[in-house]
């Protein structure tokens, strides 16, 4: 009888899809402070899909989680004062999209440092200066990823 030999890269791939689909240890949806804490702590800015499999980062994740939290706006001003330099931009993006009218002032605090932050697109990891990548935030090239902005009822 022949073994079939498998791939590493089909295997590889399968084991990073098979984790990406994966829910928290806790067995169910992170809490606001959960996904804050996460945020806080990225090393690398990426929206879209990244790596060989082309999979959702843990940054984006737990952007998108503090984004559908009830007190969203806060928990990103929290991270733009205590978050990684990668996890100051996720914040900014998410404070373009609830308040907007802050935007600049809170771009300024990051242009001011302007440090070295690395960033992900596709399999491409690249570190650069922030103000780059917040240039980028305001010129609406992320808007795709932050979803519509809430309309006063």
């Amino acid at each position: 009888m022949m073994k079939r030999l498998v791939r590493p890269r089909a295997a590889i791939t399968a084991v990073l899809a098979a984790l990406s689909l994966a829910t928290p240890a806790s067995g169910g949806e992170q809490t606001p402070q959960q996904a804050y804490e996460q945020l806080s702590s990225v090393r690398c800015f990426a929206f879209g899909g990244v790596g060989y499999a082309g999979t959702i980062s843990e940054g984006e994740r737990a952007f998108r989680a503090v984004l559908a939290s009830p007190n969203a706006a806060r928990l990103f001003r929290a991270a733009l004062t205590n978050g990684t330099s990668e996890a100051q931009l996720y914040a900014l993006c998410g404070l373009r999209r609830l308040e907007r009218e802050t935007f600049d002032r809170h771009a300024a605090r990051i242009l001011a440092a302007n440090p070295s932050v690395r960033t992900m697109s596709g399999c491409m990891q690249t570190d650069e200066r922030a103000s780059n990548v917040v240039a980028r935030i305001g010129s609406g090239q992320y808007d795709l990823w932050l979803g519509r902005p809430n309309r006063p009822r």
